[in-house]
């Protein structure tokens, strides 16, 4: 079963996001906690409901990964589009950024993110089960071995 939690709020002020409190919220899996994002508050409407549909799309995978932005829902389905169409990445050494280990995220996760020199389509995937992220990096790299990175 998954369920989410806020941890105690701290409070921030940054010009990225203002005057606001910050609320971590957390994946609870298997009685493990895994970081997702902090809820801002206050915050617009839209981005907390964004926050609340990323939870309910995280529980309906079993809480193997949410995306943040991006056309495709499914990161090995823009793996796939990617390699018909010949695409490639902007920053291909630059996919990955691993965050477990690092106590304050729990049991951490591994960010897939970038953007599509063709098409300019950012996506950002936040991943915590190990199989997708074997399969990810795994496609990834084919992608790259033969599909020309630039």
């Amino acid at each position: 079963m998954i369920e989410f939690i806020e941890k105690e709020p701290y409070y921030d002020y940054s010009t990225f996001t203002g005057q606001c409190y910050m609320y971590p919220t957390f994946m609870v899996k298997d009685g493990k906690e895994y970081f997702m994002f902090s809820r801002l508050d206050p915050d617009d409407g839209w981005k907390l409901r964004e926050n609340e549909d990323r939870k309910k799309f995280l529980a309906s995978k079993d809480g193997a990964y949410f995306k943040f932005n991006g056309y495709y829902d499914d990161p090995m389905d823009m793996i796939a589009e990617m390699k018909a169409r010949k695409h490639t990445f902007t920053k291909p050494d630059d996919l990955f950024l691993d965050c477990r280990g690092h106590k304050v995220y729990g049991e951490g996760f591994v960010d897939f993110h970038g953007n599509r020199r063709e098409v300019s389509a950012a996506f950002h995937y936040r991943i915590y089960d190990e199989a997708l992220l074997e399969k990810v990096r795994t496609a990834v790299a084919e992608l790259i071995k033969g599909g020309g990175e630039k």
